[in-house]
């Protein structure tokens, strides 16, 4: 089989629909690392035997996440910010029935009892506008303003593996004047771990490419006492995932303006990430939210988001599977903020060509389509892809030369060039410091088209703002 073979159609591309992303993204996300020495075995068997939490766990987790809480409200408070709940606990399971399931999901360890995205109320409760008064933190540059929101829950747009969606509108109520603001609620399932996290470095991200955090709050079950947590976020009408998969199913590609713009402003989001010394460390196209109208992309959901410190030990369970760079499927846990511009390369790769490029079962998969694609990498390689780190011999004993990246991109889009495939191939290395990244992939020439002053959306309209694009056309014309 050829290394073009290796690059397959996943089955569905869409987030709301696919069981797989989410499992796996669940199973990935539960592991911890143990070792820094990784044998050919553990590789094999790591997607298989990972130890989840017990229900226990959970539920001392959600006893204990007022105390882990980035804002502290009086009781009298909490009870008033859980206004609209039905008082009965059974009941209450009606008050957000896709929420309250996917946490029993989740508890269960069984997804087959999640909601799906299209299935049908099972109440006329649930069709309902759900409506909250609820006391919020409004995030602001200085200090969060505390201040009393009405929030209306609308639909219920879709869930990833740690939380759900809603579509809804939300209005002040301490401010007169004030317009309702339409936006995605997102409720985070109880885990004071991650959402501590989330929400503290969430709230620091000011920048046109990353989703802008609104407002959060708190809502307490009146019988169970879990956390309810529920960030208030802009709200984008699509995802890369959504757009690809409206293609796949027509036979046709995302047009190539809107592969550069896409990937223009997801270097600019990333750029600015690294220069705040963070990285998102979950990188996909369900999490690049987009417009199409506008041609505006923001990176979203910053679940897994942490603070960058040199040298310093992280887990290296990170990223979903097919976009996860090579020294995470060896166990390195000494991994910098490269990791986010490997899983940018393989969008790009897929933008271009509507496959995952690396398509991996498992873990051990993952790293083979990647030699079989980019070569069984050299020990000097790895050594400049995470300095410090051993690794097993067995794992390079299979000898793969590297493919062309050109001849993999044209088999299926027929309008790549040489140009198209030099920034693919920039960007997917082994050594982690000369991937292709920051302004110096923003001068690369497949931007080049967005630089020009008659660029134009395909409707006649002006391109979105494009960070440092006055900088790269000065640059490339020296």
């Amino acid at each position: 089989m050829s290394a073009t073979e290796e690059v397959k159609k996943p089955s569905v591309v869409s987030a709301n629909k696919t069981e797989e992303k989410q499992v796996t993204k669940t199973e990935d996300k539960t592991q911890t690392q143990s070792k820094d020495v990784p044998s050919a075995t553990e590789l094999d068997t790591e997607d298989e035997n990972h130890s989840s939490p017990s229900r226990k766990q959970n539920s001392n987790a959600s006893a204990s996440a007022k105390n882990f809480s980035p804002i502290s409200i009086p009781k009298q408070e909490l009870k008033a910010a859980a206004k609209g709940c039905k008082k009965d606990a059974e009941e209450n399971e009606h008050f957000d029935p896709v929420f309250y399931k996917n946490l029993v999901a989740m508890r269960q360890h069984d997804q087959t009892k999640r909601p799906t995205f299209n299935s049908q109320p099972e109440s006329a409760y649930e069709e309902g506008e759900i409506v909250l008064d609820v006391i919020a933190k409004k995030v602001s540059k200085a200090k969060d303003i505390r201040c009393h929101l009405k929030v209306k829950q609308q639909a219920y747009l879709g869930s990833g593996a740690f939380s759900d969606v809603y579509k809804g509108v939300v209005k002040p109520k301490d401010k007169k004047g004030c317009e309702e603001v339409t936006v995605a609620i997102k409720k985070i399932w109880p885990d004071p771990s991650r959402e501590d996290r989330q929400i503290s470095i969430h709230r620091k991200l000011d920048h046109p490419n990353l989703i802008k955090l609104m407002y959060y709050y708190v809502c307490i079950h009146p019988k169970t006492k879990d956390t309810m947590w529920s960030l208030v976020l802009e709200l984008m009408p699509s995802t890369v995932s959504q757009e690809q998969g409206k293609r796949m199913d027509r036979g046709t590609l995302l047009p190539a303006l809107y592969a550069k713009l896409f990937m223009y402003q997801t270097f600019c989001g990333l750029l600015y990430l690294e220069k705040s010394r963070y990285f998102h460390r979950d990188v996909k196209p369900d999490n690049l939210l987009v417009n199409m109208a506008t041609g505006v992309l923001k990176i979203g959901d910053f679940g897994s988001a942490r603070k960058y410190r040199n040298y310093e030990r992280n887990n290296a369970y990170q990223v979903t599977r097919y976009y996860r760079a090579p020294e995470l499927c060896m166990k390195f846990t000494r991994y910098d903020t490269t990791v986010d511009a490997w899983a940018a390369g393989c969008i790009l790769a897929e933008m271009l060509t509507n496959r995952v490029i690396f398509y991996g079962e498992n873990n051990a998969d993952q790293l083979k389509k990647i030699f079989r694609i980019c070569g069984t990498p050299s020990i000097d390689q790895l050594k400049e892809c995470v300095p410090g780190h051993e690794l097993d011999p067995d794992i390079l004993k299979d000898k793969y030369p590297p493919a062309n990246w050109f001849k993999i991109l044209k088999r299926y889009n027929r309008s790549v060039t040489e140009v198209h495939a030099d920034i693919v191939g920039s960007i997917l290395r082994y050594e982690c410091n000369k991937r292709l990244r920051g302004l110096d992939a923003l001068k690369h020439p497949f931007f080049d088209s967005l630089r020009k002053p008659t660029a134009k959306l395909p409707d006649g309209s002006p391109l979105p703002f494009l960070e440092h694009l006055n900088e790269t056309k000065k640059s490339v014309a020296a």
